[in-house]
């Protein structure tokens, strides 16, 4: 029994110990590399949710802005494509939470956030109002604070 339960403290230590260091969950150094590299080719939405699929685990640091950026230039440079984000989320709403979870203070505040917002605002689809609505609370221009 004393051996069990020293198994079990030991396991327990060695859990918490990898939390502590700032262990990735399930994203080693090498697929962080590998993750990191392949935001370079987020270039389609199709390209986005291969990548979720794959390196999901490892949205931390670096890959998560490289994330945010290739999340931003979809939605800024491509919203003619917004119905297959659509498509793909309504299937998959962990992938839906991840894009707008991306919608995010690192994005380019000068030119793809007021980007994103002029299309949620001006070409936005009937069936997506919620996701132009989130879209454009996301992208709004920070509020004074009132100090100078």
């Amino acid at each position: 029994m004393r051996l069990r339960l020293r198994t079990l403290c030991l396991l327990f230590f060695l859990c918490a110990a990898g939390v502590a260091l700032g262990e990735k969950k399930g994203c080693s150094e090498e697929q962080s590399r590998q993750a990191e590299l392949a935001t370079d080719n987020l270039k389609t939405w199709e390209s986005l949710y291969d990548f979720y699929q794959k390196f999901a685990r490892c949205d931390d640091g670096g890959v998560a802005e490289g994330i945010s950026e290739g999340v931003a230039k979809l939605l800024a440079n491509h919203w003619d494509a917004i119905a297959e984000f659509v498509t793909i989320a309504e299937h998959d709403k962990g992938f839906e939470r991840f894009v707008l979870h991306h919608v995010d203070a690192t994005i380019d505040q000068a030119h793809d956030a007021p980007k994103i917002r002029e299309n949620a605002q001006s070409h936005c689809p009937e069936n997506i109002r919620w996701l132009c609505k989130d879209l454009i609370n996301r992208t709004a221009a920070p509020r004074e604070t009132g100090l100078r």
